[in-house]
């Protein structure tokens, strides 16, 4: 095993040469499947008893397999969290976004001279752009403007840049011969594939393997019988990657990750060892973070390696930086992350990297409702005081009461709450709404891009709660959304909302608010707590339909980077926007 280990540390060396006029590039590839809400309770190499997954097996007994390994508890988390090697706490805003002033895993191999591509899952926001600007060279992607429909049965694809519907056809079949293509035009050179695959998420439907697939089938049909389905699909997708490899003559200089971004549906139920297991996706629970992380790497990664060294998804973006020999350490903002590479425990090099990990999940956008707990291998402290054995409780129904905790246990619970305070002061104060950017003025103010923040600190708002469907977002401060347009709704006096804003030189600017009321209402401007309107009467509207108005005041605004708060005075109004124009 020595002899191994010094083997593939020089190997790695080797490999980490830059291209030149005389030598090809020799860095490996890179694949990094994730898949869609699949528990580690699903997979045989596992303990998984309910389906059959032997390419699975297939990695686990050619590579490593890792014992330890969390995701973030639910999909965009996790997704934010693996692309940016950042936890959550830093720089999540809102579910299904992505801030894209982020610097992501894609930029970093696109500027160190890899080829690039993702395909299957996005839902973090933006279009074909937006896909360019965080370093992708290639795309195939659903759930993005341009393909928001079906993702299964009769799917519709952005394909670089292009919108198409396949009908009749099936998306993971269509992804996966992407991806092959890609690989296959870019053999020659590093590449990087990001496959955040759609299998197997909710709906619950036949595959093309299975004995009643129907190509005109509704693509809303769902049930969970159809679970083991889509695991044996995503299963087979993933030998055919293995089995291509090995064709084109690239799989030892080929690291394959396989992982999942959460754990299982909650509808979903598997037999793990012996126990039912219920899926526990969203929940707070080990089963809800501890996922499957497989790893191959003929030229690197001893066959049937066990990994019990604790690992999380903030890991991934150092341990790709590090196997294709990109060190951004001078580059300070780039590197604030949270993640070490585990490439050491690949060689055998080291046993454990990180001696603790960190979850932080915001469910509503308004930061009144989040959770987070720190855990090691054996232990885990929840923010709300409870203190969990993983090993004798595994689905947390009996914390340890602090009057039980044995020495030990007392001294590892203090280092775990030191190790979240520092966790929590890491989360900035406020976050522009639109991609961490300020609105520009002159230009059009939406009134619920207001800035991502605590209540009290970057809006107040009296309600508590929505009181009906139709919410864009789900917080205090009531957002309704009718016809693909969001507006503030429910306003009472002395409610206010902050607004970071930029303008290029100070002077007095016209306003043109859309909104309506029912009654009369009035809206008043400040910077740094000095109003900088009188209160603005908005008379009531002859129905709820949104009306532009001119409005009588001008606002006077300062040059350069300011904090605009918009106040209620007399409420019973829906904000729609504000355009704001410079006066001559």
């Amino acid at each position: 095993m020595i002899f191994r280990q010094k083997y593939s540390l020089a190997l790695v060396s080797i490999l980490f040469l830059n291209s030149t006029t005389l030598f090809p590039d020799i860095r490996p590839n890179i694949i990094l499947v994730m898949v869609d809400d699949f528990g580690h309770e699903c997979v045989e190499s596992y303990g998984g008893e309910s389906y059959t997954t032997p390419q699975l097996s297939r990695m686990a007994n050619e590579g490593a397999q890792f014992n330890h390994a969390h995701s973030q508890n639910i999909c965009t988390p996790s997704r934010v969290q693996i692309m940016t090697g950042k936890y959550n706490v830093r720089n999540y805003t809102r579910f299904a976004n992505l801030d894209h002033s982020e610097y992501t895993f894609g930029n970093a191999l696109q500027e160190a001279g890899y080829a690039t591509c993702i395909s299957g899952k996005w839902q973090l926001g933006g279009n074909a752009q937006t896909i360019k600007n965080l370093g992708f060279d290639e795309h195939c992607l659903w759930r993005i403007n341009g393909a928001n429909d079906e993702r299964y049965v009769s799917p519709t694809l952005l394909t670089n840049g292009k919108s198409e519907a396949f009908p009749g056809l099936y998306g993971p079949r269509l992804q996966q011969d992407f991806v092959a293509s890609f690989i296959q035009r870019n053999k020659s050179k590093p590449f990087f594939v990001y496959y955040p695959m759609t299998l197997p998420h909710y709906p619950f439907q036949p595959t093309p393997d299975s004995d009643d697939w129907d190509p005109t089938r509704d693509p809303r049909f769902n049930d969970t019988l159809y679970f083991k389905d889509m695991v044996s699909y995503l299963d087979k997708l993933v030998g055919e990657l293995i089995d291509l490899l090995i064709e084109e003559g690239i799989e030892k200089n080929t690291l394959l990750i396989f992982s999942s971004d959460n754990g299982s549906d909650h509808r979903i139920r598997s037999l793990q060892n012996g126990l039912s297991i219920a899926g526990a996706k969203g929940k707070m629970t080990v089963d809800a973070t501890h996922v499957p992380f497989l790893v191959r790497w003929p030229a690197v990664v001893d066959k049937n390696t066990q990994i019990n060294g604790l690992i999380d998804f903030s890991d991934i973006y150092a341990t790709l930086m590090d196997v294709a020999g990109i060190d951004n350490a001078n580059q300070l903002e780039k590197n604030q992350r949270d993640g070490h590479s585990f490439l050491p425990l690949l060689t055998g090099a080291k046993q454990e990297i990180r001696d603790h990990s960190f979850c932080w999940y915001m469910e509503r956008t308004d930061m009144t409702d989040i959770k987070s707990f720190i855990q090691n291998k054996d232990y885990k402290l929840h923010n709300d005081g409870r203190f969990i054995d993983k090993s004798a409780d595994r689905f947390e129904r009996m914390p340890i009461d602090d009057s039980a905790l044995l020495v030990e246990q007392k001294k590892l619970k203090a280092k775990f709450e030191k190790q979240m305070d520092y966790y929590l002061s890491l989360r900035p104060e406020r976050i522009p709404y639109n991609n961490s950017q300020a609105i520009q003025l002159p230009g059009v103010l939406e009134f619920e891009a207001y800035d991502l923040g605590m209540p009290n600190i970057t809006y107040y708002d009296l309600s508590k709660g929505n009181s009906s469907g139709g919410f864009w977002r789900r917080e205090d401060v009531d957002i309704l959304s009718k016809r693909g347009r969001h507006f503030i709704t429910n306003t009472e006096t002395g409610e206010w909302l902050e607004y970071s804003i930029k303008t290029k030189q100070a002077g007095e600017f016209s306003m043109t608010i859309k909104y309506s009321a029912i009654s009369d209402g009035a809206i008043h401007f400040e910077i740094g707590g000095k109003p900088i309107t009188p209160s603005i009467v908005l008379p009531q509207t002859p129905s709820e339909i949104i009306t532009s108005l001119p409005l009588p005041k001008t606002l006077s605004l300062p040059k350069g980077d300011h904090i605009l708060r918009l106040v209620i005075d007399r409420g019973n109004i829906n904000l729609d926007s504000l355009f704001v124009r410079q006066k001559k």
